[in-house]
């Protein structure tokens, strides 16, 4: 405890009455001399030696078991350091015997303990008041530690994230969560507890890069493997339609991996760096950007009598031009309109049909030309993500009669995406869609400790509006989240009797 109080000074008082610790993270004062048993062994010997005395040798980070012996150092001999309170009498008979048998030297030695030879861990134990435990764990997002707090830990939070800094180099900017997520976007509120006030970052994800402002749009780096899984469902010259993109950890990837993709998000900030990503990955031409309400867009590509598909094709046609064709399946996918300005009228077609749209902030511009020397690259990617905001349809983009053919929809929203499912009920065209099978929906949701997974898929056919079929509904468990809290992802095909509903 004196080691504590040495180490760190905290005003309780002044940290329950402003939200501030005033700490001083003395490192000199872990400064420690350790006064180890230390047997002289032979040299060719050590690794012999350091199996047979296993669980009593030196056993601590940064620091080894097996030293020189003497200074200058003795050629034929080393060290073997036993742990601090191990005595000769504290081994066991046979270890004694051996001790006799080989006749090896009894001396102790002095190891010197300081800050830096200690783990993260193991420094806040001894900072930190008896009922603090030390965060057990942090997310990583580039040079960004995402933590969760406790309130208990609340008053050391700049202490702990001083030592974070120290113990891992690679780390630059420490944030805590503030409060629950309660926004439309799934951004959570953050404070800036140590490090540098710079929270865009790059993280990179099986081969993709994604840019992101960590206080602007959602991203979780323990879902990777997710992504990676539910992509590997996926075939090359497929068509997938990501109704809550982010910033595209399922569109980057699927992209990369040759299938045509139509990516949307609400938030302005996602589809901004979305757009970004797709240059910095340069995948221009393999994905399409929207800026949406997810029902909106989903009925867009669809040509749903009730969607902005007409309105958008009876505004280029007013002002004279050509309907662009749709991709077709295994062919290259048209170029990337993430930054092209949108006509005024179109836009705004398309954002008065779009319920609950928000207008497009700050976004990405139009991506120049893929195949540029790398440090040209660079800097029109500088320019690119100055250059305006993502629009809600992309300019080149219009629907055709019978809406987009696609195979895979990707609901990643699990706090709401179940509630999107009624945009599937009738939003299918019964003549364009005759000769080929509806697309598969991969809907992630949350279920709790009193629900089944039978509970979660009669939600969702509740939502749809319709049974699925019989045994169609894949349930696969993602992670825990939290306690009693388990995050799903519901696969199933769309039923026709949903995709048609009233439609003739």
């Amino acid at each position: 405890m004196a080691s504590q109080v040495a180490a760190c000074v905290v005003d309780t008082a002044e940290a329950s009455s402003s939200g501030r610790e005033h700490a001083t993270l003395d490192r000199e004062a872990f400064k420690q001399i350790l006064n180890l048993v230390a047997l002289r062994v032979p040299a060719r010997q050590c690794a012999d030696m350091m199996k047979a005395f296993r669980g009593f040798t030196l056993d601590r980070p940064r620091l080894k078991c097996i030293v020189n012996d003497g200074d200058p150092p003795r050629k034929d001999t080393k060290l073997l350091l036993l742990e601090e309170g191990v005595t000769l009498e504290s081994l066991t008979l046979e270890l004694r015997g051996r001790v006799e048998a080989d006749k090896l030297e009894v001396q102790t030695h002095q190891v010197t303990l300081e800050y830096s030879m200690l783990s993260a861990d193991a420094v806040l134990k001894k900072l930190l008041p008896e009922g603090v435990d030390a965060p057990s764990s942090f997310e990583t997002i580039g040079h960004i530690a995402h933590l969760n707090l406790r309130d208990e830990q609340l008053p050391y939070r700049h202490l702990i994230a001083q030592v974070l800094l120290d113990k891992n180099p690679h780390l630059k900017t420490i944030v805590n969560k503030v409060g629950s997520i309660e926004n439309e976007f799934r951004v959570f509120n953050m404070e800036v507890i140590g490090g540098e006030q710079r929270l865009e970052t790059e993280v990179t994800q099986h081969g993709a890069r994604f840019k992101l402002d960590f206080s602007q749009v959602y991203w979780n780096s323990r879902l990777e493997s997710e992504h990676l899984r539910l992509v590997g469902t996926m075939e090359r010259g497929q068509v997938l339609v990501d109704m809550m993109a982010g910033i595209g950890p399922f569109a980057v990837p699927a992209a990369q991996k040759g299938l045509t993709v139509y990516a949307n998000d609400l938030n302005p900030r996602s589809t901004h760096y979305l757009a970004v990503n797709v240059r910095l990955n340069r995948l221009g031409d393999g994905v399409r950007v929207f800026n949406m309400d997810g029902r909106a867009f989903l009925r867009l590509l669809c040509d749903t009598p009730s969607g902005p598909a007409a309105d958008i094709r009876r505004q280029k046609q007013q002002q004279g031009q050509q309907p662009a064709e749709e991709p077709k399946q295994q062919q290259e996918p048209e170029p990337v309109s993430a930054g092209i300005a949108v006509p005024q009228a179109a836009a705004g077609a398309a954002a008065a049909a779009a319920a609950g749209t928000t207008a497009a902030a700050e976004g990405a511009a139009a991506s120049p030309a893929v195949g540029q020397p790398a440090k040209r690259q660079r800097t029109k990617e500088r320019v690119f993500e100055a250059q305006g905001p993502v629009p809600p349809v992309p300019e080149s983009f219009t629907p055709p009669v019978g809406g987009i053919m696609f195979d895979h929809v990707v609901m990643n929203l699990p706090a709401s995406a179940i509630e999107f499912l009624d945009a599937f009920n009738g939003a299918f065209d019964p003549v364009a869609w005759a000769d080929r099978p509806l697309p598969t929906v991969h809907c992630y949701t949350f279920k709790r400790a009193n629900e089944t997974e039978a509970d979660i898929v009669a939600k969702a056919e509740g939502y749809l509006g319709g049974p699925m079929e019989a045994g169609a509904c894949v349930v696969h468990t993602v992670r825990d989240v939290a306690p009693n809290k388990l995050m799903l992802c519901l696969s199933f095909r769309v039923p026709k009797a949903v995709a048609f509903n009233s439609r003739s």
